[in-house]
């Protein structure tokens, strides 16, 4: 068995700087192999996690961001006007009858009569 690891080392090194192969083989890649590629069709390799691709800074900020949205969202004024924002999601559309332009016509005269009483 050592034997046959030692030749299989050997014809490794022999045809990989095999002269006449060099310069085919100099720039493939991996993943440019067929026989690479049939394997990593069949079998993908899986995501590599977060933790090996963000350096420790990045991942400070993602955590120390996620930590002052919490902050943000447990302030009781924040959890009122999610609170109301839901219930506004619920009302059907075509039940909301609001024109701006109406209110403002509305308040604005009521407040030109006020002043011209007194």
């Amino acid at each position: 068995s050592l034997y046959y690891a030692i030749v299989t080392i050997l014809s490794y090194i022999s045809i990989r700087n095999n002269s006449k192969y060099l310069d085919e083989r100099k720039d493939i890649a991996l993943d440019d192999i067929p026989f690479v590629k049939e394997v990593l069709e069949k079998h993908p390799r899986p995501p590599l996690p977060l933790s090996l691709l963000l350096s420790d800074d990045e991942a400070a900020i993602i955590i120390q961001s996620a930590f002052r949205g919490y902050l943000v969202r447990r302030d009781p004024e924040v959890q009122e006007l999610r609170e109301y924002q839901r219930e506004m999601r619920e009302i059907p559309k075509d039940k909301i009858v609001y024109e701006p332009v109406d209110y403002w016509l509305e308040n604005t005269s009521n407040k030109d009569q006020k002043s011209t009483e007194s």
